[in-house]
């Protein structure tokens, strides 16, 4: 049974309404009919009704007035507008706020019974639905790849889907994130104050789906207009994204609905507004320019890091970030970028036998907007730069003490000395040196001057050996035969006989 009551300061119209109600059907009950708003209020309670008819233009209080003190009180009636044929502009404020359907003065009966066994059917439906059973089904068809679900499933959800109100009329799906995240039930106490049925659904990264209807008399950019209005009902300092979808009619087109406000979303990322929304669809990028963006990374960063030269590399990571930024990349190709970028440079690493701290991978859901998304990779590159150009200065301070040691090896060459020649510490050089050649500094001094000394014994046979071994830094001429016998298995005179 549903439960109605009759508003209007007219007692014919009053009276009229409510006869034709009782010839509807049985199923339709007048429970009571009242002059103003404000004498129904004082009745609500205990009443209970399920529909008000309200006269749109009444004195004292208007049909907008009663909706909003309906909603203040928080009683669940639903509530329809009489109107005349010069009252549109209240009528569509009306269904703004949340209003059934609009009848016009004189109401036609068929009108009436459409619009009773409308909320009839709705009313019904809510009593017996489970609210937790209906958020399920509309979060799994929304969050789930239509074209790996089997048909059979597909078409059993749809089916207990669409006894849903919402989905048997027209709507509009908003992808939305805000930061700072709102409370829980803040948004949904936002959208009760200016909307009636809608469902917010838990989506993704942070992101709310919010399935809104779309009235009769709305136009073609009332999702639009609706989204901005969410956006400017947000407190201040919250900053939003918003994607919309085209308009829909039953939940088979729940899934194309959700891929077009994905699509919006991502292009309403880019945006470096505090707050937008886009309602811009995509094509998918061209395969030359994602190939072209690739080839940037493979022939241009890579050698740029390799040669440790970390400003080079940066000012191309740059350009890779503007073009993909010219390009709106959705975030499947980003992924896709980022995901060839950490590989290239992890294979550059591992060639130059480098290891660094693991981080995160840079992918665009964990970021709330572009700028956000580039200063990030921006961050990751720098690091890993960082790591090839102290590798490439590492390897350039072993070169120059090699250097060094070959055009000072007749003199006394102490740790101290060597390290403040290429400004590291000797415990750091020794380390690092031993690491880049296999050897320790002390022996390699050694080899160079037992290569020497085997060039003088070879090339000069009028120098004595302890002469020798003075020419390439071993003054005391025991010592200088120690070493050679043990870095040759012979004493420099036995050598130099073996040679001769």
């Amino acid at each position: 049974m549903l439960n109605i009551v009759v508003v209007d300061d007219e007692e014919r119209i009053r009276l009229g309404l409510g006869k034709l109600i009782r010839q509807a059907g049985e199923h339709y009950r007048v429970v009571g009919q009242f002059a103003s708003g404000s004498d129904l209020l004082e009745q609500m309670e205990a009443l209970k009704p399920d529909l008000i008819i309200t006269d749109v233009k009444m004195p004292r209080m208007n049909g907008l007035q009663l909706m909003e003190k309906v909603k203040e009180g928080g009683w669940p009636a639903k509530v329809a507008v009489l109107s005349g044929y010069d009252d549109f502009h209240f009528v569509r404020e009306a269904l703004r706020q949340g209003a059934v359907e609009y009848l016009l003065k004189p109401v036609d009966l068929k009108e009436l019974q459409r619009l009773l066994e409308h909320v009839h059917e709705q009313t019904e439906l809510e009593r017996g639905e489970d609210p937790l059973e209906a958020e399920k089904l509309l979060s799994f068809l929304l969050c789930s790849d239509e074209k790996r679900m089997t048909r059979q499933l597909f078409e059993e959800v749809c089916a207990r889907l669409d006894r849903m109100p919402l989905l048997r009329q027209h709507y509009a799906v908003l992808l939305m994130r805000n930061m700072p995240m709102l409370p829980d039930g803040k948004l949904q106490q936002l959208m009760d104050e200016r909307w009636g049925e809608r469902r917010i659904i838990p989506y993704d990264a942070g992101r709310l789906a919010v399935l809104l209807p779309i009235g009769q008399l709305d136009h073609p950019q009332s999702v639009r207009e609706k989204a901005v209005m969410l956006m400017q009902c947000l407190p201040a300092g919250t900053r939003a994204k918003i994607g919309i979808s085209d308009v829909y009619c039953g939940s088979r087109w729940l899934p194309q609905a959700m891929l077009e406000a994905e699509q919006s979303f991502e292009h309403a990322w880019y945006s470096r507004e505090m707050r937008s929304c886009s309602d811009g669809k995509r094509c998918k990028t061209a395969k030359e320019e994602r190939l072209r963006l690739l080839r940037m990374v493979d022939q241009e960063l890579i050698p740029a890091l390799q040669l440790g030269e970390s400003g080079p590399a940066i000012a191309i990571v740059n350009r890779w970030l503007d073009d993909s930024e010219r390009l709106r990349l959705s975030w499947e190709e980003l992924r896709e970028g980022c995901s060839d970028l950490e590989a290239l440079i992890a294979e550059a690493l591992k060639q130059r036998s480098l290891h660094i701290a693991e981080e995160d991978a840079v992918f665009p859901e964990a970021y709330e907007n572009w700028e956000a998304f580039a200063e990030a990779l921006r961050r990751n590159v720098a690091g890993k730069a960082a790591a090839f150009e102290a590798s490439s200065h590492e390897n350039r301070a072993v070169e120059k003490i090699k250097q060094y040691i070959l055009e000072h090896y007749t003199e006394e060459l102490e740790l101290q000395r060597l390290a403040e020649f290429v400004f590291l510490t000797p415990s750091y050089l020794s380390k690092l040196f031993k690491t880049e050649t296999g050897e320790t500094i002390t022996d390699y001094i050694i080899s160079v001057r037992i290569q020497q000394a085997k060039l003088l014994l070879r090339r000069d046979h009028n120098l004595k050996t302890y002469e020798i071994g003075e020419r390439v830094g071993y003054a005391d001429p025991a010592y200088f035969t120690k070493v050679f016998k043990k870095t040759t298995g012979k004493t420099p005179k036995e050598y130099r006989d073996l040679v001769r």
